[in-house]
């Protein structure tokens, strides 16, 4: 576990240590240090070694999950974009603060976070209620409580890794007849196991049937209606989501339970997302999976046509390939639309993804929208200096007949540096040629680069200062 971070520790463990009852001298005696030594470590002037950490974290009941570089570089991220709110610019709130309130105080930091989710859904709520007013009154839902985001997290805390499902979707694989390697006639064995062992039938509904319908499961007369408008990769999943919902509704509220998940609106989305994820391991099986990823050089598109899945379906599921002994390349995914809408995001690799959409204009997962349907590699330059590699495709989402609105969407999956010689897309790219490195940023306001063409809002951490007789190449940078 690498533990190396700009986050101060050592308040996090005196804290600890005092709720415990625990002297420095008492505690020093048991993890085998000097009490003076103690006290640098806790008073920030001393970085804690991995081996002392991992005696003083279970003597005071400490998850070392929570002391990885990982978990507190996002959760600083999270919360200095939180703080770069214009409301905020009066306190000159600087970074190394914010370093240092989340080392002593990480729940209070996501407490914040939680808090900042919420007024973020009252304000989207009020927005609604004003628009629609005028319409009708009577039909205002009531506001959320972003759900989303909270699943999101429990997925980035467990890696987005979920072992018993995954032995339980090989085990149904098994059983129901799927063999290893291409998904050929896999929705029709599907079906046919629906049929035999629960005895429900597949109905497809034409568009004159119902023109909005997607899927639906009529529990009551035993049919599982799915649309025409589906493409075949798109049904194939409904169908192994359907048998996930009816095999693996044990295994599932296990890992529920065992993330501590009681909201009535957080639950059935979680359940939802490991449903999925429950039907994408049965797609995609674990080794096999990764096995053809490696030898294909994470090539999506030869990935796709082998499982027979769609691009979102295998991007998401490359992100899943963390089996301890067996992991695969540790990537992020990022989805957005046109307006830069984030709906889907997590990060292995270590580069941050705001929550709430706004992220850095130079990304290739934006850029794609300007050639739909092609994959675009980039190297990305974060300000702190490190480099990831990244590779983008928008695309149109589902299937519309004429005259509907077109649904467009991109999705973003990337490593870090060291990992790209293991991605075909990095194949004729001369990767140690730093002229290649696209600068990016998390967000505006968060992000250092005055000089930046694109920027659209003054960075938080510095002094805004203009020469009304001078512009450069942003409206913020001043001679």
């Amino acid at each position: 576990m690498n533990i190396e971070s700009d986050i101060n520790f050592g308040p996090r463990l005196k804290k600890q240590r005092i709720s415990k009852g625990f002297s420095q001298a008492e505690l020093s005696k048991t993890i085998g240090i000097s009490p003076s030594y103690l006290n640098l470590i806790e008073s920030g002037k001393r970085k804690i070694p991995l081996s002392l950490l991992i005696k003083a974290a279970d003597k005071l009941d400490l998850s070392i999950k929570d002391f990885s570089s990982e978990s507190s570089k996002r959760l600083l991220s999270d919360v200095m974009d939180v703080l770069s709110n214009e409301i905020f610019d009066d306190l000159k709130i600087t970074n190394h603060d914010t370093s240092d309130f989340i080392g002593s105080n990480p729940n209070i930091a996501k407490a914040l976070l939680a808090i900042n989710d919420s007024f973020k859904s009252f304000k989207e709520d009020m927005q609604n209620r004003l628009e629609t007013m005028d319409v009708n009154a009577n039909q205002i839902e009531k506001p959320t409580r972003l759900p989303v985001e909270i699943v999101s997290d429990i997925l980035q805390e467990n890696k987005n890794y979920f072992h018993d499902l995954e032995i339980s979707s090989e085990n149904l694989r098994k059983e129901i007849g799927l063999e290893t390697g291409p998904n050929i006639g896999s929705g029709s064995k599907l079906s046919l196991y629906l049929k035999e062992k629960h005895g429900i039938e597949v109905k497809i509904v034409t568009i004159n049937e119902d023109e909005k319908i997607v899927k639906r499961f009529d529990e009551k007369s035993k049919i599982f209606y799915l649309s025409e408008m589906l493409t075949y990769t798109s049904r194939n999943f409904h169908l192994a989501s359907q048998v996930a919902y009816l095999e693996a509704n044990d295994v599932i509220n296990k890992v529920i339970k065992d993330n501590n998940v009681e909201s009535e609106e957080v639950e059935p989305l979680l359940k939802l997302s490991l449903l999925n994820y429950y039907a994408a391991a049965f797609m995609m099986p674990y080794n096999d999976f990764l096995k053809s990823a490696k030898l294909h050089k994470y090539d999506v598109e030869i990935l796709m046509h082998h499982y027979a899945c769609s691009f979102e379906q295998v991007t998401h599921r490359l992100t899943n390939l963390q089996r301890p002994g067996n992991e695969g390349v540790p990537f992020h995914f990022l989805k957005t639309d046109i307006a830069g809408n984030v709906s889907k995001r997590f990060s292995l690799s270590g580069i941050h993804i705001p929550r709430h959409g706004g992220s850095c204009p130079r990304w290739n997962v934006y850029t794609a929208f300007l050639n739909p349907g092609k994959i675009h590699p980039q190297i990305s330059k974060m300000p702190d200096g490190r480099v990831y590699f990244c590779i983008a495709r928008a695309f149109e989402k589902g299937i519309e007949k004429h005259g509907m609105p077109k649904s467009f969407v991109s999705i973003g999956l990337g490593c870090d540096m060291k990992y790209a010689k293991d991605l075909i897309y990095s194949e004729g790219i001369d990767l140690n040629n730093k002229k290649l490195q696209m600068p990016i940023g998390v967000s505006c306001r968060i992000c250092p680069r005055v000089e930046c063409q694109q920027r659209a809002f003054p960075p938080i951490d510095k002094e805004l200062k203009l020469d009304i007789k001078y512009r450069g190449t942003s409206p913020y940078v001043t001679i």
